[in-house]
């Protein structure tokens, strides 16, 4: 049995005991059975809050988990993805029937996005899981050389395992502290790239803000001969604490192959966005953006919801944006009935169903914005056979 005190930070940086997950060893079917419940200290506290508005309501009690993790979705949006997992499984030494995921939170502490942090015993100080950004040249040489399966440690590979095993996504990352100490994520080609990712995202991502999306500062450098995109980490407060997160999967309730639209997001924004008039307008231009510039990898952990202790919870800046470089032409979320391009008579039909006022000058705004497209991609380096090979289909639906 495993047993993990939950503790979050609020955003002025105060650490409050807010539950305990209990798990059992997994049985022979690899299902683990697993519960939470709040502490009485957290739900008489006056800025609590449920940390799951649908599965874990602001109520005393033993919540029983259903999934075969043993563990609710909420703390499972703490932990990393494929890159950040095996990192995380390197760091802590975790050999294969130790790696679930109360074992990974377990080993994640207080180190993951967002503000939740896992611990058997009493917190100290939480080592820090991110790197002084004059060191990104040996973070980038580490993880392409991690990627080739290199395994036997060094100072770079550790520095790697420290920085790298905190962000969620597939893709190389590593957590960066700027030289004014903001908090950055910091996304690294990877050897398996076909094309230019990094400056086509950080084009995709100037084009989004051109667009009036709500995007996270970002920027784009050079490490050698290679190149860096730098977003600033937006589940970190003004005041130095943290946001909390929960990804719209967790809120939608599903697990591995599902079939939701750009509609169940914004029910979910109706019913737990402290601010849906300003919500519900930002995700619909988002979805026009991701219909217009092809970005097919729209699925739900790439939406998400934040709780700050002034607005509640509310809908994140967009991120991981990029046109459809591979040609699946298939987006993950529908629109209307169709998981294709949808046409702007079925976006104005979405916009007008969602109550979006002016929804046909959002649609011409994001298609002003997407036209100088080709410009974009070339002031960040991307080259000219690449913007060639993605160019057909951008300009089918933007003409």
């Amino acid at each position: 049995m495993i047993k993990l005190d939950v503790w979050l930070t609020f955003c002025d940086g105060r650490k409050f005991l807010c539950g305990e997950i209990v798990c059992g060893v997994p049985d022979s079917h690899g299902r683990i059975e697993g519960a939470f419940r709040y502490s009485p200290e957290y739900l008489d506290h006056p800025e609590s809050f449920p940390l799951d508005p649908v599965s874990l309501s602001l109520k005393s009690g033993v919540f029983e988990c259903p999934r075969p993790s043993g563990v609710f979705a909420v703390f499972e949006d703490s932990l990393p993805d494929d890159w950040g997992r095996r990192l995380l499984v390197r760091r802590a030494d975790l050999p294969r029937g130790r790696q679930t995921v109360p074992d990974l939170l377990n080993a994640l502490g207080g180190n993951g996005m967002g503000a939740l942090s896992y611990f058997q015993e009493t917190p100290g100080d939480t080592e820090k899981q991110y790197t002084a950004i004059y060191q990104l040249e040996t973070l980038l040489d580490a993880a392409a050389r991690f990627e080739m399966g290199e395994t036997e440690e060094d100072p770079g590979l550790r520095m790697l395992f420290n920085a790298g095993s905190s962000p969620g996504g597939a893709r190389p990352k590593a957590l960066i502290a700027d030289n004014d100490n903001s908090l950055l994520i910091a996304k690294f080609p990877s050897i398996k790239d076909t094309f230019s990712i990094v400056p086509a995202e950080a084009a995709t991502m100037s084009l989004a803000q051109k667009a009036g999306l709500n995007i996270p500062a970002f920027r784009m450098i050079s490490c050698g001969s290679k190149n860096v995109l730098l977003v600033q980490r937006f589940d970190i407060s003004e005041k130095g604490g943290r946001k909390h997160m929960i990804s719209m999967q967790t809120l939608l309730e599903t697990e591995g192959w599902y079939n939701a639209g750009y509609q169940d997001l914004i029910k979910i924004l109706k019913k737990h966005s402290s601010i849906p008039e300003q919500d519900i307008p930002a995700l619909f231009r988002q979805m026009v953006f991701n219909a217009f510039i092809g970005n097919t990898d729209d699925h739900l952990k790439n939406f998400t919801m934040l709780h700050d202790d002034e607005k509640g919870f509310f809908l994140s800046p967009a991120y991981d944006l990029l046109p459809d470089i591979n040609n699946n032409r298939e987006h993950v979320l529908y629109f209307e009935h169709s998981h294709y391009f949808p046409g702007i008579d079925s976006l104005l039909a979405i916009g007008k169903r969602a109550g979006v006022m002016r929804t046909q000058k959002i649609i011409d705004d994001v298609i002003d914005s997407i036209t100088g497209w080709k410009n974009e991609f070339k002031r960040f380096g991307v080259p000219a056979i690449e913007i060639d090979r993605i160019a057909p289909g951008i300009e089918r639906r933007i003409g």
